[in-house]
């Protein structure tokens, strides 16, 4: 019973928002610059397809705080 408990808290874990961030940050920031374009989060393809929603300035960059925000 242990194991399925513990089973359904990860699953559960891994659905929700910021279970997408498994690629560090400083990985994805290929130009070191502090930000992330869309061609540098391309390299997750769910973080690709949360861009938009994660860039809260819609500035076109995920800011490290933008990114751990997810």
């Amino acid at each position: 019973m242990k194991r399925i408990t513990n089973s359904l808290a990860m699953l559960t874990l891994m659905t929700t928002s910021a279970a997408f961030a498994v690629t560090p940050f400083a990985e994805l920031d290929v130009d070191q610059n502090g930000v992330l374009s869309m061609q540098e989060a391309a390299a997750d393809s769910t973080l690709a397809e949360k861009f938009s929603e994660l860039d809260t300035n819609q500035d076109g960059q995920l800011s490290e705080a933008e990114y751990n925000n997810a």
